[in-house]
């Protein structure tokens, strides 16, 4: 059998959004015994609360997980073909929803 790491997943709820490629993110893997790890990761579906992502699990290669959306972020590589987000009223940028 092979090995599971143990990790707080998630499960997918509502429409399931599919790119025509992989994005990558940085994922902030929550580990059972209390510790979180940020790993580069590529988010291959989401819904409104959850992100499917492939990342390098240490010690057992590629998985796959369903993981909450609130763990997932866009790489700090800035992108050049959009231009910065405005300020909200509350003056936060706010975090793009998945």
């Amino acid at each position: 059998m092979a090995t599971i790491p143990r990790i707080a997943r998630a499960v997918p709820r509502g429409p399931v959004t599919r790119p025509g490629h992989a994005i990558p993110v940085i994922a902030s893997i929550r580990w059972h015994d209390g510790r979180d790890t940020d790993v580069p990761a590529f988010a291959n579906a989401w819904t409104s609360d959850a992100v499917e992502i492939t990342w390098d699990a240490p010690g057992l290669g590629l998985r796959t997980d369903w993981i909450p959306a609130d763990d997932v972020r866009r790489t700090q590589e800035p992108r050049t073909d959009r231009p910065p987000r405005l300020p909200t009223s509350r003056g936060r940028t706010g975090r793009p929803r998945w």
